[in-house]
């Protein structure tokens, strides 16, 4: 069984790039976690570093949060291993090219993970969430959902920034939603994030945010007394956005 007398996170992504930066900062601070990701060889790799490292018992589990039935047999580990996350990080999503002039699989399939899968993963997991006390559920965005863009010449971001847009829009409203089970909503806007998704990029290094300090500012959400809640953080490079 799990350990139920500690405090446990389940974070989506969480293999690699912002979210294995956010399980660590979560393990180093004695949750244990519960590591959702696509890629099994992966998933698996960093859990045994991150309980190796921290003493944390890390589990994990394969999960394409765009199909609704792997969401279902997350859930179901969850039941048979008794684990009840007190923290819920939705940091899973993509980036595929798509203009408002781009073809509707492109949009369906980016609107699948990016905010259809997050709000299914959530609502099914809701239940657990409420047994435990002053649990915590935190959305990863991006600073696409606080402006009109895309800017002239980066118009392939369009269905990427309306993913972004309707994360934003429905925390706020989850926030409301969840106030009286003692249930805090943050929703973070991360600008460009140094990732393995970047590789080969020949942009500044200060052109981008580090993933340790989106798992620094997770940790600073989750550490707060349990009557405050941080609802929203924005988070950019110091340089400036990219498209400035």
């Amino acid at each position: 069984m799990f350990m139920k007398a500690n405090r446990t996170a389940m974070v989506t992504g969480g293999s690699r790039g912002i979210g294995k930066a956010i399980a660590a900062q979560l393990a180093s601070m004695g949750y244990n976690l519960l590591i959702v990701a696509k890629d099994a060889s992966r998933m698996k790799q960093t859990a045994k570093e991150l309980a190796q490292q921290y003493g944390s018992k890390v589990e994990f589990f394969q999960c394409d949060i765009s199909k609704t039935k792997e969401i279902d047999s997350l859930h179901d580990f969850c039941m048979s291993k008794g684990i009840t996350p007190n923290i819920l990080v939705n940091n899973a999503g993509i980036y595929h090219p798509g203009s408002s002039e781009g073809t509707i699989e492109k949009y369906d399939s980016m609107m699948a993970i990016n905010s259809r899968g997050v709000f299914y993963l959530t609502q099914k997991l809701l239940p657990l969430i409420k047994k435990t006390k002053n649990g915590r559920i935190i959305i990863i965005s991006s600073t696409w959902a606080l402006d009109s863009y895309n800017a002239e010449g980066k118009e392939d971001g369009t269905v990427y920034a309306i993913s972004k847009w309707a994360l934003r829009g429905w925390a706020r409203s989850l926030r409301s939603e969840l106030r009286k089970y003692g249930i805090g909503v943050t929703i973070i806007y991360p600008g460009a994030v140094i990732t393995d998704e970047w590789e080969g990029t020949e942009l500044p290094h200060e052109s981008f945010i580090q993933p340790e300090d989106i798992g620094k500012i997770v940790g600073t959400i989750v550490s707060t007394n349990d009557q405050t809640v941080i609802e929203e953080v924005t988070v950019r490079p110091l340089s400036g956005e990219m498209h400035e």
